[in-house]
């Protein structure tokens, strides 16, 4: 009797932790434990968004680890965290992340029921692309949040994954103004021969086929 206490208790411990068969279909059913530990889920996008007020969502049909329930169709809405799309980002997403399995990692608790923030990440299988280092990197979209100078717990999971994510999405804008990618070419003053050539050739050598992989 006691073994199977145990065992039972053991199990429910462990299915609210996972939770491995529960679908996601609004902000409210992930649990706090999921942000906090930075758990990653998977999914499918079905379509891509508009939304005047919040900017493009991933509508994800979630998978969770088991799935039992094959005939549920729910979705939910999903905004990449720390960033602004513009248009051009739009259609990227469009022609590039709608109909694909993704990855997402909730970044924080929601404050609308209409989506949650999350780092995206597009799931192939010859590349992995953090979607909103993309789009960064494209010029379709812009920073939107302030970026940690320092951490002073490292131990804690949460704040190393906002500190390291925010840092990404900050490189990839500021390689994005270096070369007046996207809407940088309007924003910003070209850059004066020969400071223009640099950043071509530094792309030639350390990575060739980086724009065309995220343009594919």
């Amino acid at each position: 009797i006691v073994s199977y206490t145990v065992s039972g208790i053991l199990l429910i411990v462990a299915y609210r932790k996972i939770r491995p068969i529960t679908i996601f279909g609004k902000p409210s059913d992930v649990p706090h434990h999921f942000i906090r530990e930075q758990i990653k889920q998977y999914g499918r996008v079905t379509k891509i968004e508009p939304s005047q007020q919040y900017g493009p969502l991933l509508v994800v049909q979630h998978r969770p680890p088991a799935k039992i329930m094959f005939w549920s169709n729910k979705t939910i809405s999903i905004k990449i965290d720390g960033i602004d799309v513009n248009a051009n980002g739009y259609s990227w997403l469009q022609s590039v992340v709608a109909d694909k399995n993704i990855c997402f990692i909730p970044m924080k608790h929601p404050t609308s029921p209409a989506h949650i923030e999350c780092r995206v990440c597009l799931k192939d299988s010859q590349k992995h692309i953090d979607v909103g280092e993309a789009l960064l990197s494209l010029g379709f979209a812009k920073l939107s949040v302030p970026v940690p100078k320092t951490i002073r717990n490292r131990k804690d999971v949460y704040a190393v994954a906002v500190y390291q994510y925010y840092r990404t999405l900050a490189k990839a804008e500021r390689y994005a103004k270096d070369r007046r990618n996207g809407l940088w070419q309007s924003l910003l003053a070209p850059r004066l021969w020969p400071l223009s050539l640099w950043p071509t050739l530094l792309d030639r050598v350390t990575n060739p086929s980086r724009l065309p992989a995220l343009v594919k």
